[in-house]
């Protein structure tokens, strides 16, 4: 029997949320969830032949929970007195989802590292090296933002994240965004409390030099945003 223990501190309570709506669709896994009065747990159980099937789904679902949801959290404290529009919320994702293959490397070593799933205590002491970095770039967004001399907040998105490498075409219906490039569709994960926002997260993580609406009716700032991120083609 493979067995394992999933456990938060309960002020986490959107990557609770979505990490058990994640464990649900994994097949063969069976699951227990237990409170103490400050933290939250889920113990983690498959047989021994299936593990090799079952263990890189939880922890894909962990590296989603450390590099998004504990990630964005760490730029929304050290960005402080942002306002959450549109503008603001491409450069907090364009920081979250920066160095994504370096940082999930690191973060597949490290969970095959440890002995259970501690997830707030990893994060502050065995990737200390990730939020020194974090706080790095929270410190020159800062700078950049502070200067006046940057140009505006796309402009800051873009110099922290650079260009190159953005070769995936997007489609956006009202319905599904979909990778045109990879054929296959893009999760939009319930980050913020406006579904553009969200949408603007999952755009950016895919880093499109193309987006592509199909009957989709935008706001004003976000059809901005989207110019902003990639070329933007409307299908009529």
């Amino acid at each position: 029997m493979w067995s394992n223990v999933i456990s938060l501190d309960k002020g986490f309570d959107k990557e609770i949320e979505f990490i058990l709506g994640k464990l649900k669709n994994i097949r063969h896994l069976s699951y227990a969830v237990e409170e103490s009065k400050d933290r939250f747990f889920v113990y983690l159980a498959s047989i021994c032949e299936l593990r090799e099937e079952v263990e890189p789904q939880v922890e894909d679902v962990l590296q989603t929970v450390m590099l998004v949801f504990m990630k964005l959290r760490f730029f929304l404290d050290n960005l402080r007195n942002m306002e959450l529009n549109h503008a603001n919320c491409a450069l907090i994702s364009s920081l979250v989802h920066f160095d994504r293959e370096y940082e999930n490397n690191i973060i597949r070593r490290v969970l095959s590292e440890t002995t259970d799933y501690t997830l707030d205590g990893i994060l502050n002491f065995r990737l200390r090296p990730l939020i020194e970095n974090w706080e790095e770039m929270a410190a020159l967004a800062t700078r950049l933002i502070g200067s006046g001399t940057g140009g505006d907040i796309y402009d800051v998105a873009s110099f922290i994240t650079g260009t190159d490498g953005a070769k995936s075409r997007l489609s956006l219906t009202p319905d599904a965004l979909v990778n045109l490039t990879q054929k296959q569709p893009v999760e939009v994960i319930d980050l913020f409390d406006k579904p553009e926002l969200n949408l603007i997260s999952a755009i950016i993580r895919e880093r499109p030099c193309e987006i592509l609406l199909k009957n989709v009716s935008l706001s004003a700032p976000m059809s901005t945003t989207l110019k902003h991120i990639a070329r933007v083609v409307t299908e009529a």
